[in-house]
């Protein structure tokens, strides 16, 4: 079906969604074991190969894009009332004939008179208005084993013209005067004295037994003591192809006995049943105010609800990583690479890099300190709370002067620290930049109280004094190599 999708249909498809979800659901439903096969809206929205590729509003997409596959025919859609959901199918024999049995046990259990059309009801409408013209009636009076054996037909795979031929080849002879009315029934052995063209599994299982049966028609045999028919098989394909062999056939086993066989409700109750599993893990999976937070935070942020494996890791993550600022960071930094991946965002929460946490620059200002500070301490020094306080000081402070001053009182004071910048920065005219700008140097004489004796205490000294002693310290490492030098060569001339 895939193959064929791309051979003939691919090319008239120009909606994007459209083309995606179509791919995504071929693949995957060709992959599956059962020929019934089929999938939901939220089964589509949570394949890897959609995640993060229906935009910034996935679920409009998602929506538009399954009408116009189903417009288009590529997928069949089965609403049944039966059904917690809407599922979709291939547009082939074995999808036509899941939805045909469907809807024909939904007739079944219907209370009202009118009940939703399906194939079979089609099919019979129309044999019935055939009869009518062939044996010269006005109405013939169609009954619900006229509908068993229409679905019986489709079921083996008859078409709707081998249906209709074998009908009009048995009436072909006009019946005589006074004798009873030809229906469906009289038609069936004219029907099954050939093999359809196109035989379906329930043929080549059940009626030809040219094929092994699966698990679920063997374990309906042996609950109900016999082979099951067409419309039985296919109600048991589909729920395979829904829910999976081992949910179905536990199920059966409720249902189905040699005594009674209640097929027509087991699409209801494996539907009940998974509904009921489905609250019962939601019950169980009910997180903490903060775990509620965080899986909010992921649909919010993607855009996607939550599947249940990745509601349970995000509660055990919540455990361990209590922090909201660091989930909003790892979060943000994720959308900023436009990488929509929960396997990326927990391995990010389990081993966060340091520059998640870096906030970005308030100001201009702000973005000339975060440089010099990487240029003149480092790039490992500007930490996120250093960037944080940084930002704050550059909207107090915003005269890049004052920083570059800052930057030169610490690097002559041999300070490279952040608390010793803020507070020159943050106090330009304290003591220490009065007496750098001044040149003064002040003392206090020591005093001795009870035999204690106390240091003067020295004020920084001036740019001027500080570069006079620099000088004086170059003169007397110079004037000792000279020595030095005028030591060696006497020696040599000694030596000589």
């Amino acid at each position: 079906m895939l193959d064929d999708y791309i051979q003939h249909t691919m090319g008239q498809v120009d909606d994007l969604a459209e083309l995606k979800i179509s791919l995504a659901a071929l693949s995957w439903l060709e992959q599956r074991h059962a020929e019934a096969a089929s999938i939901t809206a939220r089964e589509l929205a949570a394949l890897p190969a959609l995640e993060g590729a229906l935009g910034f509003a996935p679920q409009i997409a998602l929506e538009s894009g399954l009408k116009r596959a189903v417009a288009r025919g590529t997928l069949l859609v089965c609403e049944s009332g039966s059904l917690d959901e809407p599922h979709y199918f291939l547009n082939n024999p074995a999808g036509r004939q899941a939805i045909d049995a469907i809807e024909s046990a939904d007739a079944r259990r219907a209370a009202s008179n009118r009940p939703p059309a399906s194939a079979t009801q089609q099919l019979v409408t129309l044999l019935g208005h055939e009869i009518e013209r062939l044996e010269l009636v006005d109405a013939y009076p169609v009954d619900l084993h006229d509908a068993q054996t229409v679905e019986e037909w489709l079921a083996r795979g008859y078409s709707t013209d081998e249906i209709l031929n074998s009908v009009r080849e048995t009436l072909r002879v006009p019946r005589s005067k006074g004798s009873t009315l030809r229906g469906i029934s009289a038609c069936a052995a004219n029907v099954a004295a050939q093999a359809p063209a196109a035989p379906s599994k329930y043929y080549r299982v059940v009626i030809a037994r040219s094929e092994p049966p699966p698990d679920e028609i063997i374990a309906y045999r042996e609950l109900a003591g016999r082979w099951p028919g067409g419309h039985e098989f296919n109600l048991v394909q589909s729920a395979v192809g829904m829910y999976g062999s081992h949910n179905a056939i536990t199920t059966m086993k409720k249902l189905v006995s040699p005594q009674q066989t209640a097929i027509d409700d087991l699409l209801p109750l494996l539907a009940e049943q998974a509904e009921a599993e489905a609250a019962l893990s939601r019950q169980q999976a009910q997180p903490g105010i903060f775990a509620r937070e965080m899986i909010d935070l992921y649909e919010n942020t993607f855009g996607l609800p939550a599947t249940p494996k990745i509601a349970g890791d995000i509660m055990e993550l919540a455990a361990e990583i209590p922090e909201k600022n660091t989930w909003q960071k790892v979060f943000q930094y994720a959308v900023a690479q436009n990488i929509r991946n929960w396997s990326y965002v927990s391995k990010m929460l389990r081993n966060p890099s340091p520059g998640i946490f870096m906030p970005e620059p308030v100001n201009d200002t702000a973005r000339f300190a975060f440089g010099e500070y990487k240029r003149r301490i480092g790039h490992g020094y500007l930490d996120a709370k250093i960037a944080e306080e940084i930002n704050a000081l550059a909207q107090e402070v915003t005269d890049t002067a004052c920083w570059t001053a800052g930057f030169d009182q610490a690097a002559v004071q041999n300070a490279p620290k952040w608390a010793y910048l803020r507070k020159v920065i943050s106090n330009p005219n304290s003591g220490h930049t009065n007496e750098a700008r001044d040149g003064r140097r002040k003392s206090v004489a020591g005093s001795r109280q009870k035999g204690v004796g106390r240091r003067a205490q020295v004020e920084e000294s001036t740019e001027a004094e500080r570069e006079a002693a620099r000088e004086r310290a170059r003169q007397r490492i110079a004037e000792r190599a000279r020595r030095r030098a005028q030591g060696d060569d006497s020696g040599q001339q000694s030596g000589g």
